[in-house]
């Protein structure tokens, strides 16, 4: 069977986005050519491809499927250790790289890191950054030291509860992408994921705790970059309502249009 052949009958099971990172992953260099030289699949390709259609059917995201995922341009090792990268992240990335950047800001934490996407990317744009790294579960720390040996990144790696493992006023900034999924929003594509990861009392308990305790571990006008869901805004606003030791710099927006991030300074 030709490639083209294969889609024509497959490409209605798949987003397009996930179709042609499935074939970009699969066939790697030779992906570009697939269309122009009309490829023959062969058998065990066949199969492969058909296997991962029946689990892709059946609710399994595709990035545990191919065990990869590609964010801010870069390609991760994932499993079912570690959540999958979202695009909405992106934006939290590029806002941190923005004020490293502008203020020159040095020692970074990537709080809750997972497979290492926050840390990681900030780290390869700007490579004058110290950034650590922790999670509260080994075994995903084991796929951000992949992902960290993949691009040949140096960084500190720590298994913690949050930041239970660290000295007061040390880091300049904490990017943190924390569990925010309520119990009851805990279904379909997201079953396949590690709660510990994603799930958290009534979505906000550790966005509460972190908002909290970050400051501690912050230099003067140290910031706290912090990823929420599309609806807890106002739960967030009202947790700071209450805590003279922050201030509000900015709050950003995904590309829908939703409030899911806010940047914190230090106050005093």
């Amino acid at each position: 069977m030709k490639i083209n052949d294969w889609l024509k009958e497959n490409k209605k099971f798949f987003f397009e986005g996930d179709l042609q990172y499935l074939l970009k992953t699969f066939f790697l260099k030779d992906y570009i050519f697939l269309y122009l030289e009309n490829y023959e699949l062969k058998r065990q390709e066949i199969n492969y491809l058909e296997k991962i259609k029946k689990l892709y059917l059946k609710g399994m995201p595709l990035a545990y499927l191919i065990k990869r995922e590609n964010f801010f341009g870069l390609d991760f090792n994932v499993n079912h250790s570690v959540f999958i990268p979202r695009k909405e992240t992106e934006l939290i990335v590029e806002e941190a790289i923005r004020i490293i950047k502008t203020e020159k800001l040095r020692y970074v934490l990537d709080l809750g890191c997972g497979c290492a996407n926050i840390g990681l990317c900030i780290k390869r744009k700007v490579p004058s950054t110290e950034v650590v790294f922790c999670d509260i579960s080994f075994s995903a720390l084991k796929i951000a030291k992949l992902n960290l040996s993949n691009y040949n990144i140096k960084g500190l790696l720590i298994n913690c509860e949050l930041l239970s493992a660290f000295k007061k006023n040390i880091f300049d900034i904490i990017i943190s992408n924390p569990p925010y999924v309520e119990e009851e929003a805990f279904g379909g594509s997201l079953k396949y994921e590690p709660s510990i990861a994603l799930k958290a009392k009534e979505g906000i308990f550790f966005i509460k705790r972190i908002i909290e305790n970050a400051h501690f571990h912050l230099r003067e006008r140290g910031k706290l970059i912090l990823e929420f869901g599309y609806n807890q805004k106002k739960s967030t606003e009202k947790i700071l309502e209450r805590l003279s030791f922050w201030k509000v710099k900015k709050w950003i927006k995904d590309y829908s249009g939703f409030w899911r991030g806010v940047v914190l300074e230090k106050n005093g």
